[in-house]
């Protein structure tokens, strides 16, 4: 068996996203205990796609502790100075300062009172927000592995997996291309953020001669906000290049490859 074919095949990152059937699984796993570089292949996938993550990760607005802070700090108690007469010609009643002290003292329980339901009510409505952005977020990712799967199965869809060349070797992407129909479509797995002068430009190589297939988005690195892009329609290509462009991308590629695939 030809290792290295059997890794470039794309079967390594199908298993890892979770596109494989159960007997290409299980073949899969039955192959990674026979051949080291194998299940080096796939851990280093599975690395490259945690390092993904973490870079994307997006970090809450430096706002959000200052409000939190202010949130749950009781505020600052008042001092009242206190300004007394000649002892002489004070007369005490001890009755109104009872009074007056138990009043106090309610004052105090009902604004303590208050400030623990208002501390409360927005400590539940940030959870409330919190949850609401997971489930969205998790809901969008549930909806985009069913996309992919469907696209998958598709027996008229080619899949071209394409690996990171030398300027970023760990950077990956995978093309769906539907021969019948041609849809084509796009899955960022690792690349690294571009500069803000810079975008990626997705190529068709047919004959050795690229062919535009659109332009990536620059909000894709911000919070892995789309996995799944619908790209530019072509109507041949035997393989599929990603290269880093000017805002706006060429009509020919000017930049370096990041990733190539054949089909």
């Amino acid at each position: 068996m030809n290792v290295k074919e059997y890794i470039s095949s794309g079967i390594v990152e199908s298993y890892v996203l979770g596109l494989t059937s159960p007997e290409e699984q299980a073949e899969f796993e039955n192959m990674c205990r026979q051949y080291p570089e194998i299940l080096q292949a796939r851990i280093d996938f599975e690395l490259a796609l945690e390092r993904q993550a973490i870079q994307n990760a997006v970090e809450p607005p430096s706002s959000l502790k200052q409000k939190v802070i202010q949130a749950i700090s009781p505020a600052e108690a008042k001092i009242v100075p206190i300004i007394t007469g000649s002892i002489a010609t004070v007369k005490t009643n001890w009755l109104k300062l009872v009074a007056a002290a138990c009043a106090v003292l309610l004052a105090g329980s009902l604004y303590w009172n208050i400030s623990q339901y208002n501390r409360n009510r927005k400590l539940q409505e940030t959870y409330r927000d919190l949850v609401r952005d997971y489930d969205s977020a998790a809901l969008r990712l549930t909806e985009i592995e069913d996309e992919i799967a469907m696209i998958a199965l598709n027996p008229n869809v080619k899949m071209a997996a394409m690996k990171g060349m030398e300027p970023s070797p760990a950077s990956f992407a995978t093309v769906y291309w539907d021969t019948t129909s041609k849809d084509v479509y796009l899955v960022v797995n690792n690349l690294p953020k571009p500069a803000s002068d810079k975008q990626y430009q997705l190529w068709a190589l047919l004959d050795g001669k690229p062919i535009d297939v659109g332009m990536i988005d620059n909000d894709v690195f911000v919070g892995q906000k789309k996995l799944l892009l619908r790209m530019k329609n072509v109507s041949g290509a035997q393989a599929f290049a990603i290269t880093l462009e000017k805002k706006g991308g060429n009509p020919t590629p000017e930049g370096p490859m990041f990733t190539l695939g054949n089909l």
